[in-house]
């Protein structure tokens, strides 16, 4: 996760480099502006090298551009950062802007670097959860369309019907009964179906295609192991891991950094 602190004032971006507690947030990167054209320059740079300034803490008054235009602009360039401002102004009209550009804090001058450092661990949380959800639409989106143009061609049955099911909605609780039920068979009907086309039962079925998903996603370093945990329909993370780990022969951990 990135950090970029926009503050025309050297001693001010330097305070808070010395006073926030940097090893409780983790950020991978931690980046400076001391204007509106520098900072626009950094999230170019960033976008050029396929990386992405997850957070912009701005201050509102500097020598250019203001900071609420500097936020107007990445809204409409990087609507995926979340926006802090840090400024020495308690006006009503600037706060007011502030909502309309939906930034998540207004922070006034002089801030506790202790209170600082729990208002950016708030907002990695908020960025975690954003990036979670979208990624598991997107990865979703991308599985299911795969899936969909290898079936095109084929004659949709009952068993077509609950696989195309069950790719849609890895991520969710899944039993034999429920999807019988949404098949119209009865749940023997469709466990001898899944045997005869698959020579596999539905719930080895459905743990293969969430251990398959599970190899893809953690492939990806942007991603948790809880994230992954979670895209894949495992609420309980050392469930995941047991399973993991019979199904590939080593730990979610392991797996990623042979994967690195």
């Amino acid at each position: 996760m990135r950090l970029l602190i926009v503050d025309d004032e050297y001693f001010a971006r330097q305070g808070i480099m010395d006073g926030v507690n940097w090893e409780v947030l983790e950020f991978e990167e931690v980046l400076q502006a001391g204007s509106y054209g520098q900072a626009v320059e950094v999230f170019e740079q960033q976008a050029a090298q396929k990386k992405r300034i997850d957070i912009l803490l701005c201050d509102i008054e500097m020598p250019d551009e203001s900071g609420l235009e500097l936020i107007e602009w990445v809204g409409g360039h990087s609507p995926e950062t979340e926006c802090i401002i840090l400024s020495c102004h308690d006006e009503f009209d600037f706060a007011r802007q502030a909502v309309r550009l939906k930034c998540l804090d207004y922070i006034l001058k002089p801030v506790r670097y202790d209170f600082l450092t729990e208002v950016l661990a708030k907002t990695m949380k908020t960025v975690e959860e954003k990036h979670r959800q979208s990624t598991l639409e997107n990865y979703g989106k991308i599985y299911v369309e795969n899936i969909a143009q290898s079936r095109r061609e084929e004659t949709v049955d009952v068993v077509d019907k609950v696989v195309d099911y069950i790719e849609k909605h890895l991520s969710e609780e899944l039993s034999v009964r429920q999807l019988a039920n949404m098949a119209y068979v009865s749940p023997d009907h469709l466990t001898r179906s899944f045997k005869k086309r698959f020579q596999q039962t539905v719930s080895d079925y459905i743990l293969k295609k969430r251990m398959t998903l599970a190899g893809e996603l953690l492939r990806d370093r942007k991603l948790t192991i809880t994230m992954v945990s979670d895209c894949v329909g495992f609420g309980n993370y050392s469930y995941f891991t047991e399973q993991f780990k019979k199904y590939y022969g080593m730990t979610p951990r392991e797996y990623q950094n042979s994967v690195k």
